[in-house]
């Protein structure tokens, strides 16, 4: 009966050096878990930049159709006001408001496969615009960017073909 009992506290030690090993397992768990989630941060250029393309297609056209003011002489120069953009950004090393670039060209929808003659009815561009050759580099922390086309028609069913870029840098707070 003493081998019995014996038996029985050996078990119990046994049992918890399992007990333990479970412990450490869960806890490296845990531990792991909060890393990936908070070591890395999220790389949110791809949605900053749909953003801006959509707050710039948003403004170029109004109630299903081509917005008239674009052809307006000096629309250019205040596009960034006109469709309430602005490219402030947050305070991180040593940014400036170098971080964004937006443009956009209407072509004439008979003209469009004319559009490297000089087919542009009207355009504009804003931000910093090196970040337009490093986007073009493709190289890995280089900036993203979008370029979306699409066709809109003014009041007149007159149709055009409106392309945007826009690129957003921000590479030394998202890539690394």
């Amino acid at each position: 009966m003493n081998f019995l009992i014996k038996n029985k506290h050996g078990s119990e030690k046994l049992l918890s050096v399992y007990w333990f090993a479970i412990l450490f397992i869960v806890a490296a768990g845990i531990v792991y878990m909060a890393l990936l989630f908070y070591g890395i941060p999220y790389d949110v250029r791809e949605a900053e930049a749909n953003l801006l393309l959509n707050k710039v297609s948003d403004c170029l056209v109004q109630n299903q159709y081509l917005n008239n003011e674009i052809f307006l002489e000096g629309f250019e120069e205040t596009f960034l006001e006109k469709c309430g953009l602005t490219f402030e950004v947050e305070n991180f090393g040593e940014w400036k408001d170098d971080q964004y670039y937006v443009e956009f060209f209407i072509f004439s929808f008979d003209d469009t496969q004319e559009k490297n003659k000089g087919g542009i009815l009207t355009g504009a561009k804003a931000g910093e615009f090196h970040l337009r050759d490093l986007h073009s580099t493709k190289l890995d922390k280089s900036p993203f960017g979008i370029e979306r086309s699409f066709y809109a028609l003014d009041e007149s069913n007159v149709m055009y073909v409106v392309e945007i870029l826009s690129i957003v840098n921000k590479e030394g707070k998202n890539v690394r």
